[in-house]
């Protein structure tokens, strides 16, 4: 029996070698830590290194939209919507309440290429006459809409 508390004594001995740290010991540890990395952060910061100015940094795709592209984009949307509205009176299956909405817009985008237009230069003289003839034209499907020429 000697020998078997022998060997409860060596287990014993070492199972109080692995001792875990205390609660208080963790928190220090890591108190320390965050202390050494803010000192290691405040260091760096005061440090004086010179360093060049930052300068503009110029996009080489960066393009300014002018006025007449605006205009070309408006007329082109205008345009579309036109299509869009001979196509819905070709179809006999759409009812002319349904097609409202499209008319509606086409008068408004027309009001509003009107005004862009009206900024435009001499040397855009052509875009002007482009852009005014589609404005005219969608007034005009408007005009006839609300008078109901397109009843059957």
């Amino acid at each position: 029996m000697v020998n078997i508390n022998q060997i409860n004594e060596s287990a014993q001995t070492l199972g109080g070698a692995e001792k875990k740290p205390s609660k208080d010991q963790n928190t220090d540890a890591f108190k320390d830590a965050l202390s050494k990395a803010i000192d290691k952060t405040e260091a760096s910061e005061m440090g004086t290194t010179s360093s060049p100015a930052l300068e503009e940094i110029e996009s080489a795709y960066v393009q300014i939209q002018g006025q007449s592209s605006i205009v070309t984009g408006e007329t082109d949307k205008l345009l579309g919507l036109l299509d869009t509205l001979a196509a819905q009176l070709e179809d006999p299956g759409i009812s002319l309440k349904s097609m409202a909405p499209v008319v509606e817009e086409l008068n408004e985008n027309a009001s509003a290429l009107l005004k862009e237009t009206e900024s435009l230069g001499q040397e855009e003289s052509d875009l002007k006459e482009i852009a005014t003839r589609t404005a005219v034209t969608a007034q005009n499907e408007y005009i006839k809409f609300q008078r109901g020429d397109y009843l059957s």
